[in-house]
């Protein structure tokens, strides 16, 4: 069955859906609650060995790094018209690859680090930037055994990889044996006809999930049917983690309480065959 994380930074962060807090408080709260693991979100790459360790000694795994913030607080952008700018977000990324390589984190997330894509004249153009910064980033994440994870963020967010289907004819061309998706619900709500269907759709390149409601609050607080949808990752043979990337409102400890037991019964329907 799947295993259940939340998306969670330790930096004063301009992104509001992830948990924030001192890993001292969050993480052990987390593994009290009976959550599997605890996803990153984080400006300094160096930052991640200290804080999987810390992760482990309270029995949670890290499944993945997101680098997001890296783009709103840093403008590290990966299809900048400045070469400066995209070398530096290529840069980044790398070193993300790396310390997760050597930590034994499964993925690094490229989501809005990719730039929103408006500074050229076709998005063709920007994407064409796109695949050769990823090319070159796959090479590392070979190296070290990482997973690239690219996450179709919605029209509001990004010019670049909206739908499900335009991310998996991306990373067709890309061709790299480690660049998957990251599905996120709050996203394909915005952007897919039907979620289900979209999931199905990417089957065996899903890397990581995202779960948010409808309104990007907690799951439960939202009109998304969970149920719904995990049965249809389910029947990908997708048997990976589930990570709430959520605003948190109106506190912590109540949005992680009630994720986990929306998910809880949105998966206790399911068969645990496979």
């Amino acid at each position: 069955m799947f295993k259940i994380s939340i998306a969670y930074t330790p930096q004063r962060a301009k992104f509001e859906a992830v948990a924030t807090g001192t890993p001292e408080a969050v993480i052990p709260l987390l593994a009290e609650l009976g959550y599997d693991g605890v996803e990153l979100s984080l400006l300094d790459p160096s930052d991640l060995p200290g804080l999987v360790t810390l992760a482990r000694d309270h029995g949670l795994e890290v499944p993945a790094v997101g680098t997001g913030l890296n783009y709103l607080h840093l403008g590290l952008d990966l299809t900048s018209p400045d070469e400066n700018v995209r070398k530096r977000a290529r840069e980044r990324l790398l070193e993300f690859v790396e310390n997760a390589g050597r930590s034994e984190v499964a993925g690094v997330i490229v989501g809005l680090i990719r730039g929103r894509g408006d500074g050229y004249s076709k998005t063709s153009e920007a994407l064409k930037v796109l695949e050769e910064q990823l090319r070159v980033i796959c090479r590392g994440a070979l190296d070290y055994g990482v997973k690239i994870l690219l996450e179709p963020l919605n029209r509001y967010e990004s010019l670049l990889l909206n739908t499900v289907a335009e991310a998996l004819e991306f990373i067709s061309r890309l061709d790299c044996e480690k660049a998957y998706l990251l599905l996120d619900t709050f996203h394909m709500n915005i952007e897919e006809p039907v979620i289900e269907d979209s999931i199905r759709m990417a089957g065996g390149r899903i890397g990581h999930f995202h779960i948010a409601d409808s309104n990007r609050y907690a799951p439960g607080m939202g009109h998304l049917d969970f149920s719904s949808i995990l049965s249809a990752l389910h029947d990908t043979g997708y048997r990976g983690f589930i990570s709430a990337e959520v605003i948190v409102k109106p506190d912590f400890e109540t949005v992680a309480k009630l994720t986990l037991s929306t998910l809880k019964i949105a998966m206790s329907g399911l068969t645990r065959e496979g």
